[in-house]
């Protein structure tokens, strides 16, 4: 029986050595950078806009048409600047326009609504006002009291 040649490696071993751990590098530094570029993105409002390339000190942010092209190049110091906390080797921003970003949403944001309810004692106090004034007004006031879930 011939003994195997080749014996399976442990994936850790695998990245901590050689051309893949200099590629698991790079990924877990380029994930790091997008993310804090979109939130630095979202800071400015500029949700549909995203980055598409970071090489050699230079990142590449693309945007959906020409206004948002338009806005960043407005932001284009300031977001350098708030970049390069990030990215130190951070030397230039380049934008271009991507119309494929523009079929992207971003993420709604959850809106959160209180529902309007009155006290039951400030109910009363206006149905005891509302009994001195005329059927119309009258009848208006007594709507409003009923908000507080108490029927008449």
């Amino acid at each position: 029986m011939a003994k195997r040649i080749h014996q399976p490696v442990d994936i850790d071993r695998l990245f901590s050595r050689g051309s893949l751990a200099q590629i698991k590098q790079n990924t877990e530094q380029r994930d790091k950078f997008s993310k804090s570029t979109q939130h630095i993105l979202h800071q400015y409002h500029l949700d549909s806009c995203q980055l598409t390339h970071l090489e050699n000190s230079k990142a590449v942010i693309s945007a959906p048409n020409a206004a948002w092209m338009t806005r960043l190049r407005q932001l284009k110091s300031q977001l350098i600047s708030d970049l390069r906390k990030v990215y130190p080797g951070l030397i230039s921003l380049e934008i271009k326009v991507n119309p494929n970003l523009a079929s992207i949403k971003p993420e709604p944001t959850v809106k959160i609504t209180k529902s309007r309810q009155i006290s039951t004692q400030s109910a009363q106090n206006i149905r005891d006002s509302a009994k001195h004034l005329p059927d119309e007004l009258k009848e208006r006031l007594e709507r409003i009291a009923a908000l507080c879930g108490e029927k008449k």
